[in-house]
Protein backbone atom coordinates (compact mmCIF):
# COMPACT_ATOMS: atom_id res chain seq x y z
CA UNK A 1 0.00 0.00 0.00
CA UNK A 2 1.36 3.54 -0.92
CA UNK A 3 3.02 5.48 2.03
CA UNK A 4 1.24 8.68 0.43
CA UNK A 5 -1.97 7.19 1.93
CA UNK A 6 -1.71 8.22 5.83
CA UNK A 7 -3.65 10.84 7.24
CA UNK A 8 -4.75 12.36 10.69
CA UNK A 9 -8.18 11.43 11.05
CA UNK A 10 -8.41 8.18 8.54
CA UNK A 11 -7.04 4.70 8.78
CA UNK A 12 -6.36 3.07 5.46
CA UNK A 13 -5.77 -0.17 5.10
CA UNK A 14 -5.64 -3.09 2.46
CA UNK A 15 -7.03 -6.18 3.62
CA UNK A 16 -7.61 -8.15 0.41
CA UNK A 17 -6.38 -7.74 -3.39
CA UNK A 18 -7.44 -4.61 -4.84
CA UNK A 19 -10.23 -3.89 -1.52
CA UNK A 20 -8.94 -0.91 0.17
CA UNK A 21 -10.69 -0.12 4.12
CA UNK A 22 -10.92 3.11 5.01
CA UNK A 23 -11.96 4.01 8.99
CA UNK A 24 -13.18 7.10 9.91
CA UNK A 25 -10.49 7.26 13.06
CA UNK A 26 -11.50 9.52 15.60
CA UNK A 27 -12.96 7.04 18.07
CA UNK A 28 -12.69 9.02 21.20
CA UNK A 29 -14.90 11.80 19.30
CA UNK A 30 -17.51 8.80 17.81
CA UNK A 31 -16.03 9.92 14.72
CA UNK A 32 -17.14 13.28 14.57
CA UNK A 33 -16.15 15.05 11.65
CA UNK A 34 -14.33 18.68 12.34
CA UNK A 35 -12.36 20.12 9.36
CA UNK A 36 -9.34 17.75 9.39
CA UNK A 37 -11.60 14.62 8.94
CA UNK A 38 -13.55 16.61 6.20
CA UNK A 39 -10.01 17.38 4.21
CA UNK A 40 -8.92 13.95 4.69
CA UNK A 41 -11.59 12.46 3.27
CA UNK A 42 -11.28 14.67 0.47
CA UNK A 43 -8.05 13.70 -0.33
CA UNK A 44 -8.29 10.20 0.68
CA UNK A 45 -10.94 9.43 -2.16
CA UNK A 46 -9.21 11.65 -4.55
CA UNK A 47 -6.28 9.61 -3.86
CA UNK A 48 -7.88 6.15 -4.13
CA UNK A 49 -9.60 7.52 -7.43
CA UNK A 50 -6.44 7.26 -9.48
CA UNK A 51 -5.09 4.65 -7.52
CA UNK A 52 -4.52 2.05 -9.71
CA UNK A 53 -4.54 -0.98 -7.04
CA UNK A 54 -7.89 -0.16 -5.98
CA UNK A 55 -10.74 -1.36 -7.46
CA UNK A 56 -13.10 -1.18 -4.50
CA UNK A 57 -13.73 0.41 -0.70
CA UNK A 58 -15.30 -0.28 2.28
CA UNK A 59 -15.79 3.03 4.42
CA UNK A 60 -16.76 2.15 8.05
CA UNK A 61 -16.05 4.02 11.32
CA UNK A 62 -13.42 2.54 13.85
CA UNK A 63 -14.63 2.24 17.49
CA UNK A 64 -18.04 2.57 18.76
CA UNK A 65 -19.77 4.51 15.89
CA UNK A 66 -19.85 4.77 12.57
CA UNK A 67 -19.78 8.61 13.00
CA UNK A 68 -21.99 10.84 15.41
CA UNK A 69 -21.96 13.85 12.86
CA UNK A 70 -20.44 17.22 12.44
CA UNK A 71 -18.09 17.96 15.55
CA UNK A 72 -20.13 20.48 17.51
CA UNK A 73 -16.26 22.63 18.40
CA UNK A 74 -15.80 22.74 14.66
CA UNK A 75 -19.30 24.39 14.29
CA UNK A 76 -18.96 26.45 17.37
CA UNK A 77 -15.35 27.89 15.80
CA UNK A 78 -16.95 28.53 12.37
CA UNK A 79 -19.61 30.56 13.83
CA UNK A 80 -17.43 32.25 15.95
CA UNK A 81 -15.39 33.29 13.06
CA UNK A 82 -17.94 34.55 11.03
CA UNK A 83 -19.67 36.93 14.16
CA UNK A 84 -16.06 38.26 13.57
CA UNK A 85 -17.01 39.96 10.04
CA UNK A 86 -18.78 43.33 10.41
CA UNK A 87 -20.48 43.59 7.21
CA UNK A 88 -23.43 41.32 5.72
CA UNK A 89 -22.67 40.54 2.99
CA UNK A 90 -18.74 39.59 3.65
CA UNK A 91 -20.29 38.15 6.18
CA UNK A 92 -22.53 35.48 4.03
CA UNK A 93 -19.84 34.78 1.42
CA UNK A 94 -18.02 33.70 4.48
CA UNK A 95 -20.46 31.37 5.37
CA UNK A 96 -21.33 30.40 1.95
CA UNK A 97 -17.36 29.37 1.44
CA UNK A 98 -17.15 27.32 4.62
CA UNK A 99 -20.62 25.41 3.42
CA UNK A 100 -19.10 24.80 -0.11
CA UNK A 101 -15.94 23.82 1.27
CA UNK A 102 -17.34 20.78 3.43
CA UNK A 103 -19.60 20.18 0.74
CA UNK A 104 -16.48 19.47 -2.31
CA UNK A 105 -14.78 17.26 0.66
CA UNK A 106 -17.58 14.93 0.88
CA UNK A 107 -18.42 15.47 -3.29
CA UNK A 108 -14.85 14.00 -3.53
CA UNK A 109 -16.50 10.86 -1.48
CA UNK A 110 -19.98 10.67 -4.19
CA UNK A 111 -17.56 11.01 -7.44
CA UNK A 112 -14.99 8.46 -7.01
CA UNK A 113 -15.37 5.97 -9.42
CA UNK A 114 -14.75 2.81 -7.33
CA UNK A 115 -17.69 1.29 -5.68
CA UNK A 116 -17.63 2.27 -2.03
CA UNK A 117 -19.37 0.05 0.44
CA UNK A 118 -20.46 1.87 3.92
CA UNK A 119 -20.22 -0.35 6.89
CA UNK A 120 -22.38 1.10 9.52
CA UNK A 121 -22.70 0.40 13.10
CA UNK A 122 -23.22 2.33 16.42
CA UNK A 123 -24.33 5.54 15.41
CA UNK A 124 -24.72 7.22 11.93
CA UNK A 125 -26.08 10.71 12.85
CA UNK A 126 -26.29 14.09 10.90
CA UNK A 127 -23.67 14.63 8.95
CA UNK A 128 -22.94 10.88 8.98
CA UNK A 129 -26.14 10.20 6.74
CA UNK A 130 -24.28 12.79 4.57
CA UNK A 131 -21.38 10.59 4.26
CA UNK A 132 -23.09 7.06 3.52
CA UNK A 133 -25.53 8.94 0.88
CA UNK A 134 -22.27 9.34 -1.26
CA UNK A 135 -21.68 5.90 -0.88
CA UNK A 136 -22.83 3.50 -3.40
CA UNK A 137 -24.08 0.18 -1.12
CA UNK A 138 -25.09 0.32 2.56
CA UNK A 139 -24.62 -2.01 5.04
CA UNK A 140 -25.78 -1.78 8.55
CA UNK A 141 -25.57 -3.89 12.06
CA UNK A 142 -28.42 -3.86 13.72
CA UNK A 143 -27.65 -1.55 16.37
CA UNK A 144 -26.97 1.19 14.46
CA UNK A 145 -29.18 4.16 15.28
CA UNK A 146 -29.74 7.05 12.18
CA UNK A 147 -31.01 10.43 12.69
CA UNK A 148 -31.10 13.82 9.96
CA UNK A 149 -30.31 15.66 12.56
CA UNK A 150 -30.12 19.48 10.85
CA UNK A 151 -33.40 20.72 11.73
CA UNK A 152 -32.77 19.89 15.61
CA UNK A 153 -29.94 22.23 14.93
CA UNK A 154 -31.60 24.88 13.28
CA UNK A 155 -30.90 24.44 9.52
CA UNK A 156 -31.40 22.37 6.29
CA UNK A 157 -29.24 19.71 5.72
CA UNK A 158 -26.85 21.25 3.07
CA UNK A 159 -24.15 18.60 2.12
CA UNK A 160 -25.37 15.23 0.60
CA UNK A 161 -29.12 14.21 2.68
CA UNK A 162 -31.62 16.50 0.48
CA UNK A 163 -29.30 16.57 -2.69
CA UNK A 164 -28.68 12.68 -3.35
CA UNK A 165 -30.97 10.50 -0.93
CA UNK A 166 -33.99 12.63 -2.54
CA UNK A 167 -32.67 10.53 -5.72
CA UNK A 168 -33.00 6.61 -4.34
CA UNK A 169 -35.29 7.00 -1.37
CA UNK A 170 -38.42 4.46 -1.78
CA UNK A 171 -40.52 6.32 0.44
CA UNK A 172 -40.52 9.66 0.30
CA UNK A 173 -43.17 10.18 3.15
CA UNK A 174 -41.17 8.53 5.92
CA UNK A 175 -38.02 10.13 4.68
CA UNK A 176 -39.85 13.71 4.65
CA UNK A 177 -41.02 12.76 8.15
CA UNK A 178 -37.62 11.58 9.48
CA UNK A 179 -35.98 14.73 7.41
CA UNK A 180 -38.55 17.39 9.36
CA UNK A 181 -38.91 15.85 12.87
CA UNK A 182 -35.12 15.00 13.32
CA UNK A 183 -36.34 12.23 15.21
CA UNK A 184 -33.73 8.65 15.75
CA UNK A 185 -34.85 5.73 13.70
CA UNK A 186 -33.78 2.06 13.65
CA UNK A 187 -32.29 -0.34 11.06
CA UNK A 188 -36.36 -1.15 10.33
CA UNK A 189 -36.99 2.15 8.99
CA UNK A 190 -33.67 2.88 6.99
CA UNK A 191 -33.69 -0.22 5.36
CA UNK A 192 -37.85 0.31 4.77
CA UNK A 193 -36.74 3.57 2.75
CA UNK A 194 -33.96 2.21 0.91
CA UNK A 195 -31.32 3.88 3.12
CA UNK A 196 -29.53 0.55 3.31
CA UNK A 197 -29.91 -3.03 1.73
CA UNK A 198 -28.55 -5.45 4.33
CA UNK A 199 -28.88 -5.06 8.31
CA UNK A 200 -26.12 -7.65 10.31
CA UNK A 201 -26.63 -8.96 13.63
CA UNK A 202 -22.84 -7.76 14.84
CA UNK A 203 -20.93 -5.23 13.66
CA UNK A 204 -18.24 -8.00 12.92
CA UNK A 205 -20.44 -9.54 10.37
CA UNK A 206 -21.66 -6.58 8.22
CA UNK A 207 -17.98 -5.70 8.24
CA UNK A 208 -17.07 -9.34 6.91
CA UNK A 209 -19.98 -9.03 4.79
CA UNK A 210 -19.01 -6.09 3.51
CA UNK A 211 -15.88 -6.71 2.70
CA UNK A 212 -16.60 -9.93 0.85
CA UNK A 213 -18.85 -7.92 -1.19
CA UNK A 214 -16.08 -5.28 -2.20
CA UNK A 215 -13.79 -8.90 -2.98
CA UNK A 216 -16.49 -10.06 -5.26
CA UNK A 217 -16.65 -7.01 -7.31
CA UNK A 218 -12.63 -6.46 -7.22
CA UNK A 219 -12.52 -9.47 -9.06
CA UNK A 220 -14.55 -8.23 -11.76
CA UNK A 221 -13.54 -6.26 -14.93
CA UNK A 222 -12.45 -2.73 -13.67
CA UNK A 223 -13.26 -1.05 -16.97
CA UNK A 224 -16.91 -2.47 -16.50
CA UNK A 225 -17.62 -1.72 -13.21
CA UNK A 226 -16.29 1.75 -12.84
CA UNK A 227 -17.99 2.52 -16.40
CA UNK A 228 -21.13 1.39 -14.92
CA UNK A 229 -20.64 3.50 -11.62
CA UNK A 230 -19.66 6.39 -13.97
CA UNK A 231 -22.80 6.00 -15.78
CA UNK A 232 -24.99 5.21 -12.81
CA UNK A 233 -24.13 8.27 -11.21
CA UNK A 234 -24.60 10.47 -14.83
CA UNK A 235 -28.22 8.86 -14.91
CA UNK A 236 -28.90 10.15 -11.51
CA UNK A 237 -28.19 13.77 -12.25
CA UNK A 238 -29.37 13.59 -16.08
CA UNK A 239 -32.70 12.70 -18.26
CA UNK A 240 -32.87 9.51 -19.80
CA UNK A 241 -31.95 11.03 -24.19
CA UNK A 242 -28.89 12.94 -21.91
CA UNK A 243 -28.00 9.07 -20.57
CA UNK A 244 -28.44 7.23 -23.90
CA UNK A 245 -25.60 9.76 -25.46
CA UNK A 246 -23.66 9.60 -22.52
CA UNK A 247 -23.05 5.87 -22.29
CA UNK A 248 -22.45 5.78 -26.43
CA UNK A 249 -19.89 7.91 -26.34
CA UNK A 250 -18.38 5.90 -23.35
CA UNK A 251 -18.73 2.81 -24.78
CA UNK A 252 -17.22 3.71 -27.97
CA UNK A 253 -14.05 4.01 -26.52
CA UNK A 254 -14.38 1.13 -23.88
CA UNK A 255 -15.41 -1.63 -26.24
CA UNK A 256 -12.00 -1.42 -27.23
CA UNK A 257 -10.68 -3.08 -23.84
CA UNK A 258 -8.84 -6.62 -23.91
CA UNK A 259 -11.67 -7.31 -20.55
CA UNK A 260 -14.74 -7.94 -23.38
CA UNK A 261 -12.20 -11.02 -25.43
CA UNK A 262 -11.24 -12.43 -22.25
CA UNK A 263 -14.85 -12.41 -20.71
CA UNK A 264 -16.11 -14.16 -23.81
CA UNK A 265 -13.39 -16.49 -23.54
CA UNK A 266 -13.72 -17.16 -20.09
CA UNK A 267 -17.44 -18.73 -20.82
CA UNK A 268 -17.80 -22.36 -20.30
CA UNK A 269 -19.39 -22.42 -23.89
CA UNK A 270 -16.69 -21.23 -25.76
CA UNK A 271 -13.88 -23.06 -23.40
CA UNK A 272 -15.78 -26.40 -24.15
CA UNK A 273 -15.44 -25.44 -28.02
CA UNK A 274 -11.62 -24.55 -27.63
CA UNK A 275 -10.77 -27.90 -26.46
CA UNK A 276 -12.45 -29.71 -29.65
Amino acid sequence: MSSSLVYETLKISQPKPHVFLVELNRPKKLNAMNEQLFNDLKTCFEQLNKHDECRAIVLTGNGRAFSTGIDIMYLSNAAAESVEIDDVARKVLHNRNMIQRIQECLRAVDRCEKPIIAAIHGFCLGAGIDLIACCDIRYSSSDTTFSIKEVDMGLAADVGTLQILPKFVTNHNIFRELVYTSRKFDTNEAQQIGLISRVFDTSEAMLDAAMSLAHLIAQKSSIAVQGSKVNLNYARDHNVDDNFTFVRTWNSGMLLTEDIVNSIMATPVLKEKSKL
